[in-house]
């Protein structure tokens, strides 16, 4: 999980303005606890910024996402999603409801090791989405 100050303070460290709406902007996709598309987050800032205009909140996201505070992410739902956790970490995306799981797993960090190693590259990122469907939705497609 993001943690606010940090962030913020890496704002401005940074050199660029901490905004009433920036600060809004973070502080409301933290607390979510889960991916947020850019016309979510627009609306939930919104009841505090009335006047904060959609493209306000993207430029913000990719700035946050440029300095390493949000994460980006696209789930074959024809939009992106954003979230606030630096963590490197892993989805289960459920085909029925659009529920995404996030995991980590030391095994993941192991196999990249020897990818590295049999293939002599230097692995500097990677996402993995694992498509299927969550326990609830099983279920109901078997009841």
């Amino acid at each position: 999980m993001v943690k606010q100050g940090e962030a913020l303070k890496n704002l401005r460290e940074s050199g660029y303005r901490l905004t009433p709406q920036r600060r809004c902007i973070l502080e409301k996709l933290a607390s979510s606890g889960r991916h947020m598309s850019a016309e979510e987050l627009h609306r939930a800032v919104r009841e505090r910024y009335p006047r904060i205009g959609l493209a306000t909140v993207y430029r913000t996201l990719d700035l946050l996402k440029d300095l390493g505070w949000v994460k980006e992410g696209d789930f074959g739902e024809g939009h992106r999603h954003f979230e606030a956790n630096p963590d490197h970490h892993h989805h289960l995306v459920c085909l029925s409801c659009g529920r995404i799981e996030e995991f980590g797993e030391r095994v993941l960090d192991q196999f990249q090791r020897e990818l590295e190693e049999r293939f002599r590259f230097e692995v500097v990122d990677h996402c993995l989405e694992f498509y299927g469907y969550c326990s609830s939705c099983k279920r109901r497609k078997k009841g």
